[in-house]
């Protein structure tokens, strides 16, 4: 952001600016820790199964697709801020329920799993009451003309703090770690999201004005009516559902099929983060100039280079650290860009009073794909065993994925002929 743009900004708003900034910091830590394999390495540290694992890890995905609508139109009832501010203490006792779960294991085995299950569900139920309103309450202090760049820089601070965390984990974790440092972690982000508030309440709450809308179903009803939004979410829900579970079968294989070790595996996160670092600052531009449409083909080409690419080390001997960091730097730049463009076709079609609906929808839509993937490869994992060739029925996972989103793009017809705006604004507006 210029200095001159800046320094035009009141002061108010540059300090409630900051402070989303540094909240989301403090904030994002716990949900980078559940999608970006502690979760995974958690819960195959206590000898879970793979297909278990996957169900445990698409369950509240699952659920929070349902869970979208109710909480954007309570939020605009009750109050922006103040979801938020739930969800905040939320999102803190879920993750140290996760992080306590396993202190049950000696004492009361079958309570474990279960107890991970509503841990789980609590931060789940937490970050949407914070997350659905993000955008909406945001919208009300960063100026239009800064927008992109604010978001930007907001996106890439909290993706190098996460970044940083993980690679110090990295460094205390071993090939298999020890529960007790699992259960340290997750409080650090406990810890981490309650620090958050501490931001969170200097950002002024949305004008009450705003905060009177129309009832759920027509609410819903509206937003579908804007041109070209169902088709959007019918790509939407086609694209999510092939490539949404891409990171947790990659980090399966390596642990499962390849026995790489625990510490291996958040060096592949911190390479996926690595990607995204970059997606983040450099794609935007490319969004810009050619258009979400063709960026999405990109990324359909992008998401099979990088699902091959893993079992492809076999032909080229690639050990399975070097070939896993590679995939993974990728995918992170692909999905990071992914995101982006999904944002910029966002804000172009959701437009309007229903605005804060019409993102729930979208959000709503890709938790849905996300965990009706997980739950059929899942299945599919239950019913394959290790009965393949090789023994490693994920590399052949990976393999049929990285086809199907190739065959997946003729599904882009859905975007034809939509009108793209001549100024093009990308956002990350996810939990930015």
């Amino acid at each position: 952001m210029k200095a001159a743009d800046w320094s035009s900004i009141p002061s108010d708003r540059r300090r409630a600016m900051r402070s989303a900034i540094v909240g989301q910091c403090f904030g994002m830590l716990t949900q980078q820790m559940l999608s970006g394999g502690i979760l995974l390495l958690y819960l195959n540290a206590m000898g879970v199964k793979p297909a278990l694992i996957l169900l445990v890890l698409n369950f509240t995905p699952f659920l929070s697709s349902f869970l979208s609508l109710p909480v954007a139109w309570g939020a605009d009832c009750v109050g922006i801020k103040r979801f938020g501010a739930w969800g905040n203490f939320l999102m803190i006792a879920g993750a140290s329920f996760i992080a306590g779960a396993a202190s049950l294991r000696d004492a009361a085995p079958n309570l474990v799993l279960p107890a991970i299950l509503v841990g789980l569900v609590i931060h789940m139920v937490g970050a949407a009451f914070f997350n659905t309103g993000w955008f909406s309450l945001l919208s009300h202090i960063v100026p239009t003309e800064v927008t992109g760049r604010f978001f930007g820089i907001m996106r890439f601070s909290w993706q190098l703090i996460s970044l940083s965390f993980f690679a110090i984990s990295a460094l205390l974790f071993s090939a298999r770690t020890p529960l007790w440092i699992y259960q340290s972690v997750l409080c650090l982000g406990a810890l981490s999201v309650a620090c958050r508030y501490l931001f969170y309440k200097d950002i002024p709450g949305a004008p009450v004005a705003e905060s009177k809308p129309l009832n759920l179903m027509k609410s819903v009803q509206s937003a579908l009516k804007l041109p070209g939004f169902a088709p959007y979410l019918a790509y939407l829900l086609l694209l999510v559902c092939v490539t949404g579970n891409s990171q947790d079968m990659l980090r399966l294989s390596a642990i499962r099929g390849c026995g790489l070790g625990d510490n291996q595996i958040l060096l592949l996160t911190v390479g996926s983060m690595l990607g995204s670092l970059s997606g983040f600052r450099y794609m935007g531009r490319l969004i810009d100039r050619l258009g979400p449409r063709r960026v999405f083909l990109l990324c359909h080409i992008g998401f099979a280079v990088a699902l091959l690419s893993f079992p492809a080390r076999v032909l080229f001997h690639m050990p399975p650290l070097a070939a896993g960091i590679f995939t993974s730097m990728i995918l992170g730049l692909i999905s990071s860009t992914l995101g982006l463009t999904t944002t910029s076709q966002s804000f172009q079609i959701c437009r309007g009073s229903q605005r804060t609906i019409a993102y729930a929808l979208v959000s709503a839509t890709q938790s849905m794909g996300s965990g009706l993937s997980g739950f059929a490869l899942a299945a599919l994992l239950s019913h394959m065993g290790v009965s393949v060739p090789g023994g490693n029925p994920f590399d052949l996972i990976l393999l049929g994925l990285g086809v199907f989103i190739l065959v997946q793009i003729a599904s882009l017809r859905l975007l034809e002929n939509k009108r793209e705006s001549a100024d093009r604004v990308v956002i990350a507006t996810s939990t930015s």
